[in-house]
């Protein structure tokens, strides 16, 4: 098993570590941690993060995008108001742009050296985040994303893992084990798999209150998926307690709507409270790794400083009663 910390090319984490490599390699000495799982790796310079310490890529994620691989037009226009928007939000204007960014950070992570992409399956729309009024189902989310990964890795030279990561949204919850089959069976691509978020699927139960609650239901959500559960080579593993909030905004959101504008402006501090990135700190969380065993543990985090960053991996090392 490798044990990883995300790490992104942004220049938040880049000034976090003063786009010196050096730093970055005395972190994961000192937490006995085995290298990175990057983001943004298109912007990847190998004199500030060595290729030798990249194990994963996690590509890019459109959280809003069927309306725009269906060529639903007046769905976007009502969305991002005009199409110089929706070009600025895609890249473009045909499906052809979003394939053509995955191939771009596939191939970059071939180059790099990584071992796996991982790649979010689900889909909605910014004002469906606070409401819960869903457009679409997990069937169809699916069954696009089967469609648009074949068209990804279509004459692509790679042999990479391609691991699915679900959300709380529609898509991939991992609370049905059909739709893991589903994917599986559609995806042409042979190296594939999935990567488990532990507070994803924490965030699709509202009633839990604590840790060992949490980790109990992920323990039985996994168990629930029988063979399937084999297909499981990664998680990121992080806590997320945030089923009071989201019931409170639901409630309120249906009560006295929140204009779109409003929405949308803040719709990134609204998630980030729903899918917290903490670590756990309940010694139950050694269970996860002992009845899954999967590959890669990813510490995914998100933190406000550096020194805050090593008080997380501290607390999750006890937790998993390792040594730093």
């Amino acid at each position: 098993m490798l044990k990883l910390i995300n790490l992104s090319t942004y220049k938040c984490d880049m000034d976090r570590f003063h786009c010196n490599s050096s730093e970055i390699i005395n972190l994961l000495k000192k937490h006995n941690m085995d290298g990175v799982e990057l983001l943004n790796s298109l912007e990847w310079n190998k004199n500030i993060i060595p290729s030798s310490i990249v194990r994963g890529v996690h590509l890019k994620y459109y959280p809003t995008w069927l309306d725009f691989w269906n060529n639903n037009e007046s769905e976007l226009l009502r969305q991002f108001g005009s199409m110089k928007e929706v070009k600025n939000y895609y890249g473009g204007t045909t499906r052809e742009c979003i394939i053509d960014y995955y191939r771009s950070e596939i191939l970059q992570a071939d180059k790099i050296g990584a071992e796996y992409v991982v790649f979010h399956v689900a889909h909605v729309q910014v004002e469906h985040a606070y409401t819960y009024d869903f457009t679409y189902s997990d069937e169809e989310i699916i069954d696009a994303t089967a469609e648009l990964i074949n068209e990804i890795f279509k004459g692509l030279n790679t042999k990479i893992k391609l691991l699915f990561e679900n959300l709380w949204l529609p898509g991939l919850t991992m609370l049905n084990k059909d739709m893991l089959l589903r994917l599986l069976e559609q995806v042409d691509y042979f190296n594939k798999g999935f990567m488990l978020d532990t507070a994803h699927l924490m965030n699709t139960n509202f009633t839990l209150t604590n840790e060992k609650d949490g980790i109990q239901y992920i323990l039985d959500t996994v168990s629930n998926l029988g063979e399937l559960k084999k297909f499981i080579k990664g998680i990121h593993l992080n806590c997320s307690l945030s089923g009071k909030y989201v019931k409170e905004q639901i409630k309120e959101n249906h009560k006295c709507k929140i204009p779109f504008n409003e929405m949308k402006k803040n719709v990134l501090f609204h998630i980030m409270k729903i899918d917290m990135h903490k670590p756990f700190s309940d010694i139950d969380a050694k269970k996860l790794i002992d009845f899954i065993n999967p590959q890669y543990v990813i510490y995914e985090f998100i933190t406000k400083s550096f020194e805050e960053l090593e008080e997380y991996i501290a607390i999750q090392n006890k937790a998993l009663q390792l040594l730093p």
